[in-house]
């Protein structure tokens, strides 16, 4: 048996021997051990539960020390990795780093279901973001009668959403209807299907004034939450977090039968030719790419140690037509000392977006007290002077709405719309 530390490197190598407790072990089981003696001429003592094992390491162990073990393989020769106990923010940093890497923008994926997903002809008269106010308002109405509304609405997931809706003729849009449909039966491709329009729900629209209701329900539906309100006893009827698992759930049976040949990989040539296991193979991919952009915004949004600061970081998918673009949204609330030595409160919004009219914008939006500025900053000299023009308008806004406005400014200059980590994910010192 031997005993590895992912960390250090270092290894315990243990005697084998035959027992009951050693052999019934499978792997990802946690184990406790306590060294009986100190780590001597690369030896040392173990004891794991009642059995006294000799082992061989390179490792520091002082007798007394409680040591946990996981276990990496079962089988001969049983493999340990020793565990070491990890603040918060170590853990934190660790999925970080592996969260960074992966993450795709969500509205990528929304642009790639958008555009092989007929849009169902019943749900032509219900906007996106209706039917996510339609979900949120009545999570909020079971909530206050005591109920939890574990599935969303109905008006949500099933007008017009049988995989089977009729498509233009000569459109790309039945490719994904017919990869479903000949990989799946008649049932689970409604499933599917009802899961693919709920992650297209979750999208505010060019048509709709983005309203401070609209804003807020997006924050709600954004993943941000989702564990939180699980937590709480309240399955969220639209969140996008949930929804993606559950698409990715969905796609990955589909992608293992492509792969395994159970169907022909490739469609008629009346359907374009669309190769099965690549096209399913990016969507997975997609899916996966997301979920880790969520997830990497909720460890940014995770309390730090400051007490008086706190941030929320998420994306808001906004669509303009055929194409999906998504707005990063940062706000932070930080508690302050003013010169008179009084705390204040300070509310700031970063938002970055990067659309085809403008290009990509930063704007910052500071609020203290009752006073707020904003500052805008646009690669494109064409849109940091509309954004000029338009500060006018800004400034009545704020005024009407009954606060002090201080410097509003709009400047051309490089802007990165890549999402950061709010901390150092390395530690520099060795």
């Amino acid at each position: 048996m031997e005993i590895s530390n992912s960390i250090t490197g270092y290894q315990i190598n243990l005697e084998r021997i035959k027992n009951s407790l050693l052999e019934s072990l499978r792997a990802g089981q946690i184990l406790q051990a306590r060294a009986i003696t100190s780590s001597r001429n690369q030896q040392v003592q173990l004891r794991i539960g009642n059995l006294e094992i000799l082992a061989q390491t390179q490792a520091r162990i002082s007798a007394g020390e409680s040591l946990t073990l996981q276990v990496i393989k079962a089988s001969d020769p049983l493999q340990l990795r020793v565990l070491l106990e990890s603040s918060a923010r170590d853990i934190q940093a660790r999925a970080m780093r592996a969260a960074l890497p992966q993450q795709t923008s969500v509205a990528h994926l929304l642009n790639r279901l958008t555009a092989l997903t007929p849009i169902p002809p019943g749900n032509q008269a219900n906007p996106p973001t209706q039917l996510l106010t339609q979900a949120v308002t009545s999570q909020h109405v079971a909530a206050a009668q005591g109920e939890v509304a574990a599935k969303p609405p109905a008006a949500a997931l099933t007008a017009g959403s049988s995989p089977h809706s009729p498509t233009p003729a000569g459109t790309a849009d039945s490719r994904l209807q017919s990869v479903i449909n000949n990989l799946l039966q008649p049932q689970d491709a409604t499933k599917l299907w009802q899961t693919i329009q709920r992650v297209l729900s979750i999208q505010l629209v060019a048509n709709e004034p983005p309203s401070a209701e609209r804003i807020q329900l997006a924050l709600q539906s954004s993943g941000l939450f989702l564990e939180a309100a699980l937590a709480s006893g309240i399955a969220p009827p639209v969140d996008l977090k949930r929804s993606m698992l559950e698409l990715l759930l969905q796609l990955r049976p589909l992608l293992a039968a492509a792969q395994a040949g159970q169907q022909p990989q490739s469609l008629p040539a009346a359907e374009g030719g669309l190769n099965q296991t690549g096209f399913l193979a990016e969507l997975v991919s997609n899916a996966e790419g997301s979920l880790a952009r969520i997830l990497f915004n909720q460890l940014s949004s995770l309390p730090g140690d400051n007490a008086n600061q706190q941030l929320w970081q998420f994306e808001i998918p906004y669509r303009q037509n055929e194409k999906c673009d998504s707005f990063r949204v940062q706000i932070e609330q930080q508690t302050k000392q003013n010169k008179q030595g009084k705390a204040e409160t300070v509310w700031s919004v970063n938002l970055d977006f990067a659309l085809e009219t403008t290009g990509p914008i930063h704007a910052r939006l500071l609020l203290i007290g009752e006073e707020i500025s904003s500052r805008f900053t646009a690669e494109s000299g064409e849109t940091a002077r509309r954004l000029e023009q338009a500060l006018p308008q800004l400034e009545r806004a704020f005024t009407r709405a009954g606060l002090k406005v201080g410097t509003l400014s709009a400047t051309v200059g490089s802007v990165d719309n890549e999402p950061r980590p709010r901390f150092a994910l390395l530690d520099e010192k060795a």
